[in-house]
């Protein structure tokens, strides 16, 4: 009777974490409808190269690539190195010893005198001619690109430096004219980029140049991601450098722009912008950038992806999943030729725009997203929900003493309040309790699974496959509605802008994956057991393991087991943001589903993970086939995990979260169903011609 009553006080702590937790998601719902525009970017000083191949000069180019879907034409600061690659300069460099010559037009060369005023170590700059001026250089500012020299008969000889100088490649300022010129065509942007070589330049004088051309140039601006890695931060001689940058992004309502990374795992670093990032008084906007291996797949090399098709896919996932406002362009490639036709960009935008529009994104003003994070006072709840599951789990498994459950609960209450109540060390405790509230729930899920398992197993009754396919998706519905408690929890803990934008990110997301599984066979050997007695009491004994290591198996078992086995390792090795490879069969079949569904549905859940659930039901029902049950159970916790895996991609809008989870449901129930006649036809096949 006590141990009734003490698991009905845990059921309600959980359920009044729910409602608090469904405040968080409710509140976190409505921040994110505030910002579903995106921009569309070409770099300035890239596709101006591609303008002479169409016949075009730039701003003809440029208001061909407008009606075709760019947005926003960026702007890098000048460089040397850039100046003497552009099609639109005639700058020409080499270097004499130490010092830099440069060749060029008046304007350009003045513009250079100019820009290296920002240096920190000021240089003799001697003016040769009109056209040419001789830059004094040091030792520290060689850069060299070593290449192998090779003789007549391929015998390496030894190596043949190109030579430069550092200040070849340091900002100089904006391209004035360029920039008015684009701002002329209607319906397109500009955005200003600040480049930074802290080693060679003073910070505030670029800082201020910069400042300076926003306001002059392009004061509607409302974001800024930098160009390399450098950020506006102090140094030891100015202390105020990154305050009154800040005063400027927060006076002027100007977001700060950050990029993903490659592998999709937070953002590229910003040297010096710690600070910037973690004040809630500046606003944030996250980047897409096309990195050159996804340019060349333009043509994927399978059915209707040879035209862009995956590039969209690309996009759409960038903006619809992981709350990047901005996509950087970078011109795509075909057959190693640069694809430079407006219309060609045209195709891979405009699929982009019609997929994202019907879930509510415009091609507009992106927006900068502002400080929001809840009274982290209304986490307590949360945190004791938390812990009530996990003393819920250990009261089924081991029956805790009342005196040993009371002592857990009153050390985790007091935890919580330190780290919510009184605000020490919170990031801690959002982790730690995060953490437990996606392993226990999910093993609680396994726990009424096996439950229902054992409860049918040890009933005599057989029935249609129908009926089989009802309760055994009535079983998936109560046990994903179980999981989903903790990824309401995960809601609540990883609330904030910070996580949104992953500027903080969760780091216990394999942990999630793995730790679950082995604590599955665990539950499976108290509630089901390897020695074959189902109607034995729900407890770990020691005999189980002896049980299960004397076992007699046959060959043919042993072959279904390492099959599934081997399932099972490469669904774990394909878990999360991995270097597996997909194949181009299954992201094929990845894109229909995508582009054809509200959300497009893991292949663990709805392949294996669920059906495994229906699975279980059925050898329960027909008594066949209990030596795959603990596998079975293995592919059931991957289904369960899976879900609170989907709630830990933060950024991922919930509305995406919540709908994916939906049409898992519905597919893997067809999908089951199919595995049910399968599975009908090999057991009476067995019976008649085997058995």
């Amino acid at each position: 009777m006590y141990t009734k009553n003490k698991n009905k006080v845990f059921l309600i702590l959980i359920l009044i974490s729910i409602i608090f937790s469904t405040y968080f998601a409710y509140q976190r719902s409505k921040i994110e409808k505030d910002y579903k525009n995106y921009e569309i970017l070409a770099d300035y000083n890239i596709f101006s190269k591609l303008s002479d191949t169409q016949n075009m000069d730039n701003k003809e180019y440029f208001e061909s690539l407008n009606k075709n879907g760019v947005s926003t034409v960026s702007f890098n600061e000048l460089t040397i190195a850039g100046l003497r690659e552009s099609l639109d300069h005639n700058v020409s460099t080499k270097m004499q010893g130490k010092d830099l010559l440069v060749e060029g037009d008046k304007k350009d060369l003045d513009l250079i005198v100019k820009g290296l005023e920002t240096l920190k170590d000021k240089r003799n700059i001697e003016r040769l001619s009109e056209n040419e001026i001789k830059i004094e250089g040091k030792k520290s500012d060689l850069v060299t690109y070593d290449a192998d020299g090779y003789d007549i008969y391929k015998n390496k000889l030894g190596q043949s430096p190109d030579k430069h100088s550092i200040l070849e490649y340091i900002g100089l300022g904006f391209e004035e004219d360029a920039i008015n010129q684009i701002k002329t065509i209607d319906g397109i942007s500009v955005n200003l980029r600040p480049i930074l070589n802290p080693d060679v330049q003073d910070t505030r004088l670029c800082m201020e140049r910069f400042i300076d051309s926003v306001k002059r140039l392009n004061p509607e601006q409302n974001y800024v991601i930098f160009s390399g890695k450098n950020f506006f931060k102090n140094t030891e001689n100015d202390d105020q450098i990154e305050n009154d940058f800040a005063k400027f992004l927060t006076e002027n309502n100007i977001g700060l722009g950050l990029v993903e990374t490659a592998n999709q795992r937070g953002n590229l670093g910003l040297d010096g912008a710690e600070a910037s990032l973690k004040n809630p008084d500046i606003k944030k906007i996250r980047a897409f950038t096309t990195w050159d291996y996804l340019a060349s797949q333009y043509d994927y090399e399978i059915p209707f992806h040879n035209d862009g098709q995956e590039l969209t896919n690309v996009y759409y996932r960038a903006i619809s999943e992981r709350n990047i406002s901005v996509i950087f362009l970078s011109p795509f490639i075909k057959n190693d030729r640069l694809i430079s036709e407006p219309e060609k960009y045209g195709q891979v935008l405009q699929g982009l725009n019609e997929r994202v529009e019907k879930k509510g994104y415009q091609l507009k003003d992106a927006k900068t997203m502002g400080s929001w994070q809840e009274n982290s006072f209304l986490k307590i709840p949360v945190a004791l929900g938390s812990l009530a599951a996990s003393l819920l789990l250990l009261e089924i498994l081991f029956n805790l003493p009342s005196l040993l459950s009371l002592a857990i609960f009153v050390l985790g209450a007091l935890l919580s309040i330190m780290f919510f109540g009184l605000g020490k060390q919170e990031s801690l405790g959002n982790i730690l309790f995060n953490l437990n509230s996606i392993i226990v729930f999910p093993l609680l899920s396994i726990c009424y699974i096996l439950e229902n398992y054992k409860e049918i197993l040890s009933n005599k009754k057989s029935t249609k496959l129908n009926k089989i396919l009802y309760h055994g998706g009535l079983i998936l519905v109560i046990s994903i509605l179980i999981t989903m408690i903790g990824a309401l929890h995960e809601i609540a803990f990883m609330s904030g802008t910070n996580y949104l934008l992953e500027i903080d990110t969760f780091r216990g997301v394999k942990i999630s994956q793995l730790l679950p599984l082995a604590l599955s066979i665990i539950i499976f050997a108290a509630y089901i057991g390897f020695s074959g007695d189902i109607h034995q009491d729900i407890s770990l004994k020691p005999r189980e393991i002896r049980d299960l290591m004397t076992k007699n198996v046959k060959i043919w078992q042993a072959a279904f087991g390492l099959l599934f086995l081997a399932i099972l390792a490469i669904f774990i090795v394909r878990g999360g943001n991995t270097n597996a490879k997909v194949p181009k069969f299954e992201l094929f079949l990845r894109n229909l589903m995508e582009q054809n569904l509200v959300a497009r549905p893991r292949t663990k859940s709805i392949l294996a993970g669920y059906p495994a659930i229906i699975l279980l039901t059925y050898i329960a029902y027909t008594k066949r086939g209990q030596f795959i049950a603990a596998i079975l159970t293995l592919f059931a916790t991957i289904g369960m995990t899976d879900i609170v895996n989907t709630f830990s991609h933060i950024r991922t809008p919930l509305y995406i979260s919540f709908m994916r989870v939906l049409v898992e449901i519905v597919v893997a129930l067809l999908i089951s169903l199919l595995i049910l006649i399968i599975a009908e036809l090999i057991r009476k096949g067995y019976k008649k011609h085997i058995e």
